[in-house]
């Protein structure tokens, strides 16, 4: 049996769930009388809420928007949903004071249970720029297994779990999570795998049949005293399928910024040039990224990023020549005789 002040809380819940209820419906979700419901929706109209009433069959109670903002009922994993999309707020410039005042209230009204699977994803998360890949899709990745991996690393547990390689093959694991990671427009877990002995870091869109173990992780020494470091040498190495070598006819400082840590690396080569280390997941996508430094370039190797050049050039080309200016309409109107 609900009380009447809990029982109301889940009445506006269910009110926000959908457009429409009919009296029946509500009654049946709430395991209570249609006249029960009748005089909670009373209750709520008295307190402010907008809950209008459409009568005859097909009819039912609907919460229209009006002044005051009804409670919002969270769970656990559309509470870890609203903390990423704020964080990523955060990070927009002139918006973090906003985002940090929104996220301390609703903290402060959330459930415990709530508060502390948001707190352990928080503090168990760093987000590192290294830029944005050129043309590939973000996956998504599951809320709840997010938090799965992030109360692991709070509590240092095993978990159970499979994970799909890049080459597609999948297989079972032990991983003893440690921290995650968020770049790219991905989330990536750094883990010690029991199977091979070893640390790695993985894509959380690849792991997927997640279980906690009923065993605890070891204590062990972290791979690395700069763990975001660790994290970014892996996605680096992953990403970097192929690689190449340029010259390009600009100073250091002015391509520099261009270059993010995990697509390569830019040496000084006089005041005037540098050597660009590239690497990407494809020659395409080095050729493209490149060309945003506006700067003349000799490629050193290999002869494979020429052809990447030639493909985008023609692509240019047929783009350039496509374009013709659309032809005026005929004019119909009579010619205009001259007054004698």
């Amino acid at each position: 049996m609900w009380d009447t002040s809990e029982r109301l809380l889940k009445l506006l819940s269910l009110l926000q769930r959908q457009q429409e209820w009919s009296s029946n419906s509500l009654a049946e979700e709430l395991g209570v009388t249609a006249r029960t419901i009748t005089r909670d929706i009373s209750r709520l109209r008295s307190l402010g809420y907008p809950v209008t009433t459409r009568k005859g069959h097909g009819g039912g109670y609907t919460l229209q928007t009006g002044a005051v903002l009804p409670p919002i009922m969270f769970e656990a994993k559309e509470a870890a949903a609203v903390l990423l999309a704020l964080e990523d707020y955060a990070t927009t410039a002139g918006t973090s004071a906003h985002a940090r005042t929104a996220l301390e209230k609703l903290q402060r009204v959330m459930p415990s249970r709530v508060q502390a699977a948001t707190k352990a994803l928080a503090s168990h998360t760093t987000t590192i720029d290294l830029g944005s890949p050129i043309g590939v899709d973000t996956p998504d990745t599951d809320v709840t297994t997010l938090l799965l991996l992030s109360r692991c690393c709070r509590d240092g547990r095993q978990l159970n779990c499979t994970y799909r390689r890049y080459s597609g093959k999948s297989r079972s694991r032990v991983l003893e999570p440690l921290h995650l990671v968020r770049a790219m427009g991905r989330w990536y877990l750094l883990a010690y795998c029991t199977d091979d002995q070893d640390w790695a870091v993985f894509r959380a869109d690849r792991i997927t049949d997640a279980k906690l173990s009923p065993h605890s992780a070891q204590a062990r020494q972290p791979p690395a005293t700069d763990l975001d470091e660790y994290v970014s040498q892996a996605i680096a190495k992953g990403w970097q399928q192929v690689t190449a070598t340029v010259r390009v006819y600009a100073a250091k400082a002015e391509i520099q910024h261009w270059i993010s840590p995990a697509w390569g690396t830019v040496t000084e080569e006089s005041a005037d040039t540098c050597i660009v280390e590239a690497g990407a997941d494809t020659y395409d996508s080095i050729a493209r990224w490149l060309l945003l430094t506006k700067a003349e370039q000799t490629i050193i190797t290999p002869p494979e990023l020429a052809h990447s050049f030639e493909h985008i050039a023609l692509q240019s080309q047929r783009a350039a020549t496509s374009w013709a200016p659309e032809e005026e309409p005929p004019n119909t109107k009579p010619p205009v005789k001259a007054a004698t």
